[in-house]
């Protein structure tokens, strides 16, 4: 992975509904999740406040290993998983 930096846009919200954590558009009039993110898991909850509080790709890696108690190769691609699902649904800025 060769992303250094990855600022969440301003805008979006990780907000529980119904009992799941889903991403949300706060423009969005009709307050729905965001096509392709319908929820999401422990993990991905980890991550985003991770990133809300500044944190690096590199450090993200390591913080999540710690955290959920799994080997670096393992966080690294579920941290590669969810920023595809944060590029693809446009809620990040990226800086290689």
């Amino acid at each position: 992975m060769n992303i250094r930096k990855v600022k969440l846009k301003p805008g979006f919200a990780l907000m529980e509904l119904g009992g799941e954590f889903c991403i949300f558009d706060e423009r969005d009039s009709q307050n729905g999740s965001l096509d392709g993110l319908p929820s999401v898991n422990e993990i991905c909850i980890f991550l985003w406040n991770s990133l809300e509080r500044g944190s690096e790709v590199g450090e993200l890696i390591t913080l999540l290993s710690e955290e959920k108690s799994i080997d670096e190769e393992d966080a690294k691609l579920e941290l590669e998983e969810f920023l595809a699902k944060l590029i693809n649904g446009n809620v990040v800025e990226l800086d290689g």
